[in-house]
């Protein structure tokens, strides 16, 4: 079941875990939107990370929504049977959680559970804004910068490692 932990900083996962953080960046209906994940291990270790950009979303959750049904995807082609997805937008994660109190997203939602059934075990988690900097900063990467170009890549960005680094020091 979904649990919410709003720290103010980013957490590693229980031993034997992965967490993926997603990322939207939206900033109205007529602009391309942002994306990123970015998936660690139990020590904090970056395995992957990713940036997209996507057409437009009439609003952020549904760019939220869009994001992580690409980044279950992602995994899923990469074979990953299991992983916690966190978000920090809370109506996506009331969407994806309690779907027929968001009817207006079942479309996008009903993708998202078909995906998961093909994996092993995803949870769904909330995150504080603070503990998703990382994958905020990807994503924004897309529509401040306008890096139009996806890609997926081992480790994390090389312009963010004092930060991944620094969430390491901090994270319990």
């Amino acid at each position: 079941s979904p649990r919410c932990s709003l720290n103010s900083r980013w957490s590693k996962p229980t031993i034997g875990k992965l967490k993926c953080n997603i990322q939207a960046s939206w900033i109205n209906d007529s602009s391309f939107c942002g994306g990123a994940w970015i998936l660690r291990n139990h020590i904090g270790d970056v395995l992957y990370h990713a940036r997209d950009a996507f057409l437009p979303r009439i609003n952020r959750i549904a760019a939220e929504l869009s994001c992580i049904y690409w980044s279950l995807c992602s995994l899923r082609d990469m074979r990953f049977t299991s992983c916690e997805v966190w978000t920090d937008c809370h109506a996506a994660w009331e969407a994806i959680t309690h779907t027929l109190a968001w009817p207006k997203y079942s479309s996008q939602t009903t993708k998202i559970w078909q995906v998961i059934q093909v994996m092993r075990k995803v949870s769904f988690h909330l995150s504080s804004p603070k503990a998703n900097l990382l994958a905020k900063e990807i994503a924004c990467s897309v529509t401040r910068d306008g890096r139009l170009t996806s890609y997926m890549a081992l480790g994390g960005p090389a312009w963010l490692q004092d930060r991944i680094d620094w969430d390491n020091s901090l994270a319990s």
